[in-house]
């Protein structure tokens, strides 16, 4: 009865601060988010709605991310004022182990380890499907976005244009080059031009000012010598077709592995593993098969991380022997620091192919595990002393 009692106020103790400070940590992520991308989301006539669209598909994206670091956090702010307030002692008093204190909570987290893994097979593919779909979308309807200062951008279907300076749609000192039907090459140097989206027939003409065509030709007579024009004009308008919704193209291909459920991942590296797929060359097969095993062990590292972060928590906070907010919050973000450093770092060198996925995708944990096992034992055997 006493054991049932303390399994129910465990529970009771975890879920409140757990839904909070996940709450706050995701919406502290969400702000983030908005804020790196204000300049690029406001200002450019986009709908409150896409932009919604697009804030709500990150935070999906974003889950499996803060799930590690809210455990780690409310874990040790649960224990922390367990053992503050002198309960663990009692507990231990009455001959229950800190790790029977935890078992309930455990069995929490493996629960929420599988949701996670079943969450991010299903859910988070579909987002990151729709948020592709979407800025395809948008980089049509509104193809200023693209854009960068001073680079050149492919905009359109063999159509390249670099500028010196942008403002809404009015751009400035633009170089353009882009091929005709025949594959010949043609360049504009324009001092000014704006882009004006055109939603009734999905197409965006682009209109010119001050500049100088270059433009080159095949002679009729004389197939292989070709003729060049220079035309001088004050305006020129260009008109672009807006490829529709349903020629958009396939999300699974080449570039688009983050969007794979396990299944289909797994195909896909059978598939590049084949000998006799010759449609790219060795180098970037290695680099996208090392990318699609990268992501399909992401696909399980994440809910093992969540179990190694209350692990490491849970004792971390019967150390401290402190409560509140303040301090385990300082040492969460201390110890998830470290744990993101390390995975950026090692998911790097694997998408360079310079070591293999699983190791790359694993090494955090490999770490962090045994360091939280470890403290777990300590802890339980009171071997701690601060």
């Amino acid at each position: 009865m006493i054991i049932k009692k303390l399994d129910l106020y465990m529970i009771r103790l975890f879920i409140a601060p757990f839904l909070i400070i996940y709450f706050t940590i995701f919406i502290i992520f969400m702000i983030q988010f908005f804020w790196s991308q204000i300049d690029e989301l406001t200002g450019k006539n986009i709908s409150v709605f896409i932009i919604l669209k697009f804030i709500f598909y990150f935070g999906v994206s974003i889950i499996p991310l803060v799930t590690p670091i809210v455990l780690l956090l409310t874990s040790i702010i649960i224990f922390g004022d367990l053992s503050e307030n002198q309960e663990l002692i009692a507990i231990k008093s009455s001959g229950i182990s800190l790790f029977r204190v935890m078992i309930p909570i455990l069995w929490i987290t493996f629960f929420l380890s599988i949701g996670l893994y079943l969450f991010s097979d299903f859910a988070i593919p579909k987002a990151k499907i729709k948020v592709k779909k979407l800025g395809y979308q948008i980089s049509y309807t509104y193809p200023s976005l693209k854009l960068k200062e001073g680079i050149f951008v492919n905009i359109f279907p063999n159509f390249f244009i670099k500028i010196d300076r942008k403002s809404s749609n009015y751009l400035y000192n633009i170089f353009i080059f882009f091929y005709d039907q025949n594959s010949f090459v043609n360049t504009i140097l324009s001092q000014r031009g704006v882009l004006i989206p055109n939603k009734k027939d999905e197409s965006i003409q682009l209109k010119l000012m001050n500049g100088i065509l270059y433009s080159e030709s095949s002679n009729e007579t004389k197939k292989e010598q070709y003729s060049y024009h220079i035309v001088e004009f004050d305006t020129l308008i260009k008109n672009f077709k807006i490829p529709s919704g349903s020629k958009i193209k396939n999300l699974d291909d080449y570039d688009f592995y983050q969007t794979l459920n396990t299944k289909n991942i797994i195909k896909k590296i059978n598939f590049f593993k084949k000998k006799n797929y010759k449609t790219i060359n060795v180098y970037e097969n290695k680099i996208y098969l090392a990318k699609l095993q990268l992501e399909l062990q992401k696909k399980f590292t994440f809910p093992v991380t969540c179990i190694i972060m209350f692990l490491t928590g849970a004792p971390l906070g019967a150390i401290i022997r402190k409560g509140g907010i303040g301090y385990p919050t300082m040492i969460a973000l201390i110890i998830f620091i470290v744990y993101y450093t390390l995975i950026t770092i090692t998911q790097n060198k694997v998408e360079k192919a310079e070591i293999c996925p699983w190791i790359g995708a694993w090494i955090p944990n490999f770490i962090f595990f045994p360091v939280s096992i470890w403290m777990t034992y300590k802890t339980v055997m009171d071997d701690f002393y601060i």
